[in-house]
């Protein structure tokens, strides 16, 4: 069986933002690129694991906004 290249305990937010881009080492090392750091300065390109807290984390799959009803 493959290792997910996802390590939620060791990877912090990263693990679950739309903007992370894991990539694998010749060496077989993963490192977790923030996609945000190509356009915004303040986000590091390779940020230190586990991420806890940052103010660009997106969930990749938002659940979507629910209908309000209206009682009849």
């Amino acid at each position: 069986m493959e290792e997910s290249p996802y390590q939620p305990d060791a990877i912090g937010l990263c693990a679950s933002c739309q903007h992370v881009y894991p990539v694998r080492s010749d060496r077989g090392s993963m490192f977790y690129q923030c996609r945000r750091a190509a356009d915004d300065p303040d986000f590091p390109r390779y940020p230190i694991l586990p991420v806890r807290q940052c103010k660009g984390y997106e969930d990749p799959d938002p659940a979507p906004p629910r209908a309000r009803t209206e009682p009849s």
